[in-house]
């Protein structure tokens, strides 16, 4: 779909339409069959150094099962320490800036780029973005980030709550996806929710608490998300950077 397709006055009561919510891991998996991808933010994204539930599955290494190659990029200290890092998988994360991707883009050339929960940590989206675009046109790009109107949000709102990693700068909705779609000039352009995982929170308890975890998800978190789904846990942007860069 044309960004400019979807159509917005950004009315307060406008409707907008939005799909159901899909399966991150699962969407981003699918969608890196037979590709070079070039994931960045692999390295942070895995909190790997934490204890983590059987269940917990890690976006890097659900992109390298089905990639023909794949490359990660993160600026962490670790990987900022030994200039790269070799993972359990037979993957390399490298260090990087998304600010200054252009040795890396060069060597690895890509023909699709993930960043996994990513933007919300960064100073300027659009800037590194449009630098992005402007090493990459032609390129297929997904991004997935939290949802600032997700129902996990919500609920902890009413008891003056907030549910926010410390590293966070910035939080997306659909309509403020849409306008960086749009000043990205984006030739193709998808905004898809994606559902709450327990994976991760199954982790912060004993595995006796788990199986409780799961039933409220199945029963409450999920029927709700899919029923209303600007409630979602968070979107998924899948574009394509433009052949022609605008001046």
């Amino acid at each position: 779909m044309d960004p400019r397709l979807i159509q917005l006055s950004y009315s307060p009561f406008e409707k907008i339409a939005v799909p159901r919510p899909v399966h991150r891991l699962a969407y981003v998996g699918a969608n890196s069959l037979g590709r070079r991808v070039l994931d960045l933010g692999a390295y942070d994204e895995t909190e790997i150094s934490k204890y983590h539930h059987p269940s917990w599955r890690w976006l890097h290494a659900e992109i390298a099962a089905k990639a023909s190659a794949i490359l990660g990029v993160d600026s962490s200290d670790v990987v900022r320490t030994k200039g790269s890092v070799q993972t359990a998988i037979g993957t390399r994360i490298s260090y990087g800036d998304v600010h200054d991707l252009s040795a890396i883009v060069q060597d690895f050339k890509p023909d699709l780029v993930v960043a996994g929960e990513l933007i919300e940590h960064t100073e300027n989206a659009l800037g590194w973005l449009r630098d992005l675009g402007n090493l990459l046109p032609s390129t297929e790009l997904i991004l997935t980030t939290p949802n600032s109107t997700s129902i996990i949000n919500l609920f902890l709102a009413l008891l003056n709550r907030e549910n926010c990693h410390q590293d966070h700068l910035n939080i997306y909705s659909f309509k403020t996806l849409t306008t960086l779609a749009r000043r990205l000039h984006l030739e193709t352009l998808q905004i898809i929710p994606y559902y709450y995982d327990s994976h991760i929170l199954k982790g912060r308890f004993t595995e006796t608490v788990a199986p409780l975890i799961d039933l409220t998800n199945f029963c409450c978190l999920r029927p709700m998300q899919y029923l209303f789904p600007m409630t979602a846990f968070g979107w998924i942007l899948h574009g394509r950077f433009s052949k022609a860069r605008p001046k």
